[in-house]
């Protein structure tokens, strides 16, 4: 009859043939899907890296950054005075590089009251004690026309005048960004020239009079 159970329309042994194939199917299904799960688990999934050829070149020339102490020391120097013929000046001067200028500190006794020309010399030759013509001229690396310490054309030499006091003494305190303690504008090895009459920044070189006294600028020892 057509309401009669399915069941009855099969053998027992068809239905359990049927039953233990849907079993292993369903074991079956079961076994690819946690294979599936644990592939795909983050936990287990190896890891691979590929390094482009820019990064790779960036791991291997990458340098790491090296600041400057903060005890470090500034590049130093040191000019004794003395004078020339018997003008009885004399003194101390002391440069420090800071930043981009050079600093030049100190005393200098035993001038005439009023203006003198101070300049960088070209040579550190104080053989020449009676008129310190061994000191050479301004020191002019660049070949420049003489001018004021603040001119944009000038010997890197030219610093322009000290002015002393009505007891011959004159406190030095200069800073300037066109010497150099190192390179091209080093003023290491040459001389400081201290002239008797004012620098009048006339060309070529300021008609600042004879030369009253002279100095080597050497590095300077631990300070």
């Amino acid at each position: 009859m057509v309401n009669d159970s399915i069941a009855n329309w099969l053998p027992t042994r068809q239905w359990t043939t049927i039953w233990q194939y849907a079993r292993k199917t369903i074991l079956f299904v079961s076994l690819v899907g946690l294979l599936a799960v644990l592939v795909g688990s983050p936990n287990i999934e190896p890891t691979t890296t590929t390094l482009t050829p820019a990064a790779l070149s960036e791991s291997t020339t990458e340098q790491p950054t090296v600041s400057e102490p903060a005890n470090a020391k500034r590049p130093r120097a040191i000019s004794v005075i003395r004078p020339v013929g018997d003008s009885g000046v004399s003194g101390t001067l002391h440069l420090v590089k800071i930043g981009d200028e050079v600093e030049i500190r100190g005393v200098i006794e035993g001038l005439t009251p009023g203006e003198h020309g101070f300049h960088i010399h070209e040579f550190g030759d104080l053989s020449d004690a009676k008129a310190g013509k061994s000191a050479g001229g301004h020191f002019n690396p660049t070949n420049q026309q003489h001018g004021r310490r603040d001119a944009k054309e000038r010997h890197v030499g030219d610093l322009g005048n000290i002015e002393a006091d009505k007891n011959g003494k004159a406190n030095i305190s200069i800073r300037d960004s066109v010497i150099r303690l190192d390179g091209p504008n080093s003023i290491i090895g040459r001389s400081i020239v201290i002239h008797a009459d004012a620098d009048k920044f006339t060309q070529p070189a300021g008609d600042a009079g004879a030369r009253v006294a002279f100095g080597v600028i050497g590095i300077a020892g631990s300070q």
